[in-house]
């Protein structure tokens, strides 16, 4: 698994007393946190014409940190605006194809339970897509409120609408919100692109009280899960560290062997000095 991490994680990042710039921020993530991905979130492109997308994406490719998903935080409604939102995934997938990002990501308002309403939003959803073939780009849904966040009807959805270009995007933190997050994960980790994981703030002890970092991750490796495991930390309280030991406990459930070994050569080193 690779292990990234949003921009809106380091949005209360200062450097030099400033917050980052858009960017600075594939820099700093692959020299300040060494993490090799990013998922961009919209709001920090405001302002950007395509001439500042693709100088991101090129700074992103010098730093050996690419963009990976384009991540939209306006939830669209494809039963209710179906134009709208066709038109607006279009145009995500022009975003992503000048960062260089593969898969855009967005949360749906609702998948409706009648027959008749669940065709209408996979027949929607399956008309942004040929907007993005143009782009070779992918559309993940991420979980959202309501009907639109129940593990199994977006399953369904997927297998509905069908095709390589649709996937899921799972988070922690909606899985967390559901009765049983192990079973949500395993439920969609298998049609997942990217999986974020959802972060708050860790205690003097290093553990993680707001839900079970460990046993989410489990759900997925159960399932044989392998893409990208993306860290989403979006509080104000030390970002930095809050990732950084984010960072640690998922680098060490992705490669425990690796990382005891590697924290054995350094004791090493220090006894020998």
């Amino acid at each position: 698994m690779l292990l990234t991490v949003t921009s809106r994680s380091l949005q209360h990042v200062k450097r030099d007393k400033r917050p980052l710039e858009p960017i600075e921020v594939p820099d700093f993530v692959a020299e300040h946190l060494g993490l090799k991905g990013l998922n961009v979130h919209v709001p920090l492109l405001k302002g950007m014409a395509v001439k500042d997308l693709e100088r991101m994406r090129d700074r992103a490719d010098r730093a050996r940190c690419p963009i990976l998903v384009l991540v939209e935080e306006r939830v669209l409604d494809f039963a209710q605006a179906p134009a709208e939102c066709i038109a607006r995934v279009e145009r995500l997938g022009l975003a992503a194809s000048k960062l260089g990002a593969p898969s855009v990501a967005v949360e749906i308002a609702s998948i409706p339970s009648t027959p008749e309403g669940f065709d209408s939003v996979a027949a929607n959803v399956k008309r942004s897509l040929a907007a993005l073939d143009r782009y070779d780009t992918h559309l993940l849904i991420r979980p959202g409120a309501g009907s639109a966040g129940e593990p199994q009807r977006i399953a369904d959805l997927i297998k509905k609408i069908g095709g390589f270009r649709i996937g899921s995007m799972p988070t922690f933190a909606q899985a967390a919100s559901t009765k049983d997050p192990v079973d949500a994960l395993r439920r969609l980790a298998p049609y997942a692109q990217a999986i974020e994981a959802s972060v708050k703030a860790f205690g003097k002890s290093g553990k993680h009280e707001a839900w079970d970092i460990a046993a989410m991750f489990g759900a997925i490796s159960a399932v044989g899960y392998g893409n990208t495991v993306c860290i989403d930390y979006s509080a104000k309280t030390d970002p930095v560290g809050n990732i950084e030991a984010a960072r640690d406990m998922l680098a060490l459930l992705i490669e425990p062997e690796e990382v005891e070994d590697e924290e054995e050569a350094a004791e090493a080193e220090v006894e020998e000095a």
